[in-house]
């Protein structure tokens, strides 16, 4: 695969993340049937989050934590040369922590937790938690929202990526079911740049990558209570197959499959919604961003993957320009530097 073929897949990638996180911004904590009655026909563009959703205030088009710490962890990234190590996680979590619109609004407690406890490593003092930690609380998408770069700069090397994607989640999310379900992301982005990649082949890695992510995170991580998040990407793809028509299946993705915080409801939905359309980038973020409760975490997880595949084929090129603008970033730039590094691999 050619430079120029990388860098359409990164900037795909990041682009699809961006859109999902944005206009997922709009839907969040909205069921299946609340988006369908408040937006008939559905979200379908960028608009501005009402009083409903952790985002209002944005504009149409801003991003939250979902691709903000994926774009500030990518160019971390590209600082290290293109090597990917926990000290890039590091470095991006200590950035994002000074960024207020979105440390302020949208940092969980398993994030907060862990750059306070960063930021006192660092200032050489004592961080002490004074409560009994619950860990399988950390069992949560925030591992999988911010993984794509572990996939698109290890592209086409499906065992590199799983292992920079658990490096990368034992920053904040330190248990095996955040590391299986980072890693299927992972796994199935860097199959994504393979040549003759297919949606089905980006399944298959996705399913190894959560299979031998657990193991990874069984054998060094902590073990906590919660479903399996390849047994649950099994599900979801049982249901992406059947015969209904699209919007039964995308309704049972949310009733059986879940769409909210953990991870083994967001990553498994995320596979689920990437199936039933085919791969196809707008129309995968398009369905997760109307699927319902965490849409732009699943949006975010789902377009990385399908923007991976497809690279910006089908996108609208004049919503990079309004990404950028609102978001004061530069992702075609970003793209660039990232498949350069990527093409050395």
């Amino acid at each position: 695969m050619n430079k120029q073929q990388i860098y359409d897949k990164v900037l795909g990638s990041l682009v699809c993340c961006a859109l999902g996180d944005a206009m997922g911004a709009v839907t969040e904590n909205l069921t299946f049937d609340q988006i369908r009655q408040k937006y008939p026909g559905g979200v379908r563009e960028l608009l501005a989050p009402d009083k409903s959703a952790f985002a209002y205030g944005n504009t149409p088009g801003q991003i939250t934590d979902d691709f903000s710490q994926t774009y500030i962890l990518t160019e971390e990234i590209i600082k290290n040369k293109g090597i990917v190590s926990p000290e890039c996680v590091e470095e991006m979590l200590i950035k994002w922590s000074n960024i207020p619109r979105y440390f302020n609004r949208f940092a969980g407690p398993t994030t907060r937790s862990a750059i306070e406890a960063l930021k006192a490593k660092r200032e050489g003092r004592e961080y002490a938690v004074n409560q009994v930690i619950d860990y399988a609380r950390q069992a949560t998408n925030g591992s999988a929202m911010k993984i794509s770069p572990a996939g698109f700069f290890n592209p086409g090397n499906v065992d590199k990526a799983i292992k920079d994607a658990a490096a990368i989640t034992k920053v904040t999310h330190h248990n095996q079911l955040a590391i299986s379900g980072a890693c299927a992301v992972a796994a199935a982005i860097s199959s994504a740049f393979s040549e003759k990649a297919t949606v089905y082949s980006v399944i298959q890695a996705g399913i190894y990558g959560a299979v031998q992510g657990e193991k990874i995170g069984m054998e060094t991580s902590r073990i906590v209570g919660g479903a399996s998040v390849t047994e649950r990407i099994n599900l979801a793809l049982a249901i992406a197959l059947s015969s209904e028509s699209r919007e039964d299946r995308l309704r049972k993705i949310y009733n059986i499959v879940g769409s909210g915080l953990h991870i083994s409801e967001a990553v498994p939905a995320a596979f689920g919604i990437f199936l039933i359309c085919d791969g196809d980038g707008w129309e995968t973020v398009c369905e997760a961003v109307n699927v319902g409760y965490d849409t732009d975490t699943v949006a975010a997880i789902a377009g990385s993957i399908a923007g991976a595949l497809n690279g910006t084929k089908g996108i609208d090129l004049s919503l990079i320009y309004v990404l950028d603008r609102e978001n004061e970033i530069h992702l075609e730039e970003t793209a660039k530097q990232a498949a350069e590094l990527a093409a050395e691999k």
